[in-house]
């Protein structure tokens, strides 16, 4: 028998299909109960999602909102493979507060999908996100997942067909491993904040068919590595900042510079950057390391005045 528990945040009406509920606290431990989750409801506990509601029918607004403000430590969410739905409105999971450290998003027995909302995954905070793991996010209308927070990790996350920016990532000391953006109406991959670690070997991160910058990376102390820029509109990687190490990275067939971008105490090893419409590797900057390796080829200066950059960092060729 479904319960109905007062609600602190106020009202919500949702309507998922052919039937309107108004908004309640769900999980699989509210107040001892059991409590499914319907379009629009505020999960309080942890959830291993089965028959509820909301993964049956589309949701006309969020899916559902994370506030678990009485949990003891952060509560884990399992999409157990399903697929949640949306009707271009709202975001999929709005994480308010997953308690102590940040909810843990995952999916076991399969990956799990968000589609069709304004945003897949929102989080900010320090009681955010801890983990997003093993899901897809696809048809998002503005971002696939826009998180900020401290110590976060996305894991195994691919998005298609954003509509704005595939996955953007601020804070502080984040990691994003073996995750994919396709076709993201600007940037596959945004990074902000400080000390973030994106890509590692076995786990590389790929920015394809962006509308603009495949990685566009801006603040301090972040790490890029073994990253995959191809067919982006603009730029392969962007970056702008200081404190920043590029590490294996290819970029290759994109509209305009391969690798690019300017800052302080910038090291780049072993990237490289073959048949861009512009430039291939060129890094302006003070305090600029070429740790070796870099290389382009095959860059063909396309709507500018002089010869294309193959490779040049701090305004010197790149040392072989």
């Amino acid at each position: 028998m479904r319960q109905f528990v007062p609600v602190v945040l106020g009202i919500y009406w949702i309507t998922a299909g052919a039937t309107t509920w108004a908004a309640k606290n769900c999980g699989d431990d509210v107040e001892g109960q059991d409590v499914p989750c319907a379009c629009g409801d505020i999960l309080v506990s942890g959830l291993v999602a089965a028959d509820d509601p909301v993964f049956v029918a589309p949701c006309d607004g969020d899916g559902l909102i994370v506030r678990a403000t009485s949990a003891t430590s952060g509560v884990t969410i399992d999409l157990a493979g399903r697929t949640l739905r949306g009707g271009d409105r709202g975001a999929g999971l709005w994480i308010v507060d997953g308690g102590p450290g940040g909810a843990r998003l995952v999916s076991s027995g399969g990956r799990a999908a968000i589609e069709g909302f304004r945003d897949g995954i929102v989080s900010r905070g320090s009681r955010s996100i801890a983990l997003v793991e093993n899901v897809d996010v696809r048809r998002p209308g503005r971002d696939g997942l826009r998180l900020k927070g401290d110590g976060y990790r996305v894991l195994s996350v691919a998005v298609e067909d954003a509509g704005r920016d595939g996955i953007s990532l601020d804070g502080r000391d984040f990691a994003c491993q073996g995750s994919r953006a396709s076709r993201s109406g600007r940037f596959g991959f945004q990074v902000n904040g400080r000390a973030g670690s994106v890509g590692l070997p076995g786990a590389i991160v790929t920015a394809e068919d962006s509308g603009s910058d495949g990685f566009h990376v801006m603040g301090s102390g972040h790490r890029l590595n073994l990253c995959q820029a191809r067919r982006n509109r603009r730029h392969g990687v962007s970056v702008r900042g200081a404190g920043l190490n590029l590490t294996g990275c290819e970029a290759e067939a994109n509209g305009s510079d391969g690798i690019t971008g300017e800052g302080g105490d910038i090291v780049l090893v072993l990237n490289r950057a073959d048949g861009n419409a512009r430039n291939g590797i060129g890094i302006s900057g003070v305090r600029l390391v070429d740790g070796g390796g870099n290389s382009g080829e095959g860059n063909r200066g396309e709507r500018q005045q002089r010869a294309a950059i193959q490779c040049e960092i701090g305004g010197k060729p790149c040392e072989t």
